[in-house]
């Protein structure tokens, strides 16, 4: 039986992250993951499993007419980076699910939270770009995060707008980055056996809703502005961390008394 509530929480993450993303180049896995955590329809590593194989469809769809604009040297350090890490990071996932799940909880909320503000504050960018290295070692510390939760781009999203490269170069590299850590994930998660039938349904419901929200993001521009659309996003991703942390550090305390 559909369980309606589940469905229509997710649809609606699943579309207000693709607009996102698609105007971006990030932040789809770190919507999709505040509003269905907070809900509770879905554990993280369900979340994270589904996100990695619609942030795929959102990002072909977005790299359709930006494809040329990718920028190379950016896309492929913060890719060789990621790869090796989204295996630790889907490791230390499962271990925190079976070991430790209110400490999962409070990672997560704080990784919501510090994640917020790449949205909200707008990076200035540097006068030279950074080097191979350090591209590669934040495309690591990305590849955790989007191991563990399929959302890297607040990590290497920030870093990516420091560079002095032009705005669309930026977004494009980000989602093919994104493209290739995405199928990654979802190669190793399907191994894990985390995609039940249940799963299944709901990601294919979900597919047209990434489709058409992504469309709509390429062919209408909201009317606010991009500030004012980040800030509102970064309140509600803000304050979905803060409640979540809340919840968790109360069930700590609790279970050590």
């Amino acid at each position: 039986m559909i369980d309606f509530y589940v469905y229509g929480v997710f649809l609606a993450a699943v579309a207000l992250g693709a607009w996102l993303q698609a105007t971006s180049g990030f932040a789809l896995g770190l919507i999709v993951m505040a509003i269905v955590q907070v809900s509770g329809v879905l554990s993280i590593a369900e979340t994270a499993a589904a996100i990695s194989v619609l942030a795929f469809v959102n990002i072909a769809v977005s790299l359709i007419d930006t494809f040329n604009d990718i920028d190379r040297r950016l896309f492929l350090f913060l890719t060789f980076g990621q790869l090796p890490a989204i295996a630790l990071g889907i490791a230390l996932l499962n271990y925190l699910t079976r070991e430790a799940t209110v400490l999962l909880e409070i990672v997560f909320a704080l990784f919501l939270i510090i994640g917020s503000f790449s949205l909200a504050l707008n990076p200035t960018p540097k006068e030279r770009r950074s080097s191979a290295l350090a591209t590669t070692g934040v495309g690591f510390a990305g590849g955790i995060f989007g191991g563990m939760f399929a959302a890297s781009g607040p990590v290497v999203g920030w870093f990516a707008y420091r560079q002095p490269i032009v705005i669309a170069s930026i977004r494009a590299s980000l989602l093919a980055m994104l493209g290739v850590t995405t199928c990654t994930r979802t190669v190793l998660v399907w191994v894990d056996g985390i995609f039940t039938q249940a799963l299944i349904w709901i990601i294919i419901t979900a597919v047209p809703v990434v489709f058409l929200a992504t469309y709509l993001a390429r062919r209408f521009q909201p009317k606010i502005t991009d500030r004012q659309f980040r800030r509102a996003i970064f309140t509600l991703v803000f304050l979905v961390g803060c409640w979540i942390l809340s919840v968790a550090v109360a069930e700590l305390l609790r279970e050590s008394l």
